[in-house]
């Protein structure tokens, strides 16, 4: 009786710890995400002093969804290049293979992995959207929408700022020097859901393709962009940036393969 019982203690360990690594390899990272509940927020401006492709202002409903409360780090992603995702092609898109091949491309503009190690803390940069893109997949997550990042950076009663209406030097790290700073540095910054860093200290690559007047013709309900283009949309600004670039309507944009010391991620998923 008592071998049996011990025998069947053992199959259900062994079917747990099987189910916990399924739930693992499909929900890595869920700790240290936030939830963004479903619902309308007001999207872009009507102020015409913003640039037009902030223009005009609508009503915008995401499904809920989670958000990365930091941007993705220096640590998180050297466990992507250790875990070999350079090499692993069912990681990127078609455009981003051949991008990394031909460029033979392993690890982040101008950043060893000693540096990487040596800054665990700071957002990783140097990536390029496809790298970005890689990575979220390797995570068992996705690059945000422009309109997630946007809701998950100004909330639904139409912030300028994450923090509020008025820029305040001491909640965001932008204009500052040569580097960005530690992720979460700056915690009265915080959007009203609680997300770190949504202005200033890197870029954030988004998933959407980049189009100028896409505000005059968008769907209200999850819009995901243009179905094609040649820039993907960056958001937040970074730490050597303008004031009008930490506003959280401010858009940018630029070619999926392009890398610099100022631009990183962060990564969300469904929340189903």
């Amino acid at each position: 009786m008592r071998r049996w019982l011990v025998c069947l203690i053992g199959v259900l360990l062994l079917a747990s710890c099987q189910r916990d690594g399924q739930m693992s390899s499909t929900y890595r990272g869920i700790e240290g995400m936030i939830l963004i509940p479903s619902g309308e927020f007001i999207m872009g401006t009507d102020d015409t002093n913003s640039p037009a492709d902030q223009r005009p202002a609508h009503q915008v409903y995401p499904d809920a969804f989670y958000i990365d409360k930091y941007e993705v780090t220096n640590r998180q992603y050297e466990q992507f290049i250790i875990a070999g995702g350079y090499q692993k092609k069912q990681f990127w898109t078609e455009e981003g293979w051949e991008f990394i091949t031909k460029k033979q491309i392993d690890r982040p503009l101008g950043l060893g992995t000693r540096y990487l190690s040596a800054a665990p803390n700071q957002p990783v940069v140097g990536i390029s959207w496809y790298e970005a893109n890689a990575y979220a997949r390797w995570a068992g997550k996705r690059l945000p929408t422009e309109a997630e990042w946007e809701k998950a950076s100004r909330g639904t009663n139409g912030k300028r700022y994450p923090w509020g209406m008025e820029m305040d030097f001491t909640k965001v790290f932008y204009h500052f020097g040569r580097d960005p700073a530690i992720v979460g540095s700056y915690p009265a910054g915080v959007s009203h859901y609680g997300v770190f860093d949504m202005a200033g200290n890197v870029w954030e690559w988004c998933a959407d393709w980049y189009d100028e007047a896409y505000y005059l013709k968008t769907s209200q309900r999850n819009p995901r962009g243009p179905a094609q283009g040649t820039m993907k949309v960056m958001r937040g600004g970074s730490w050597n940036s303008s004031r009008m670039q930490m506003q959280c309507t401010y858009r940018d944009s630029n070619n999926p393969d392009y890398r610099n010391t100022n631009i990183g991620f962060r990564c969300v998923r469904d929340a189903k």
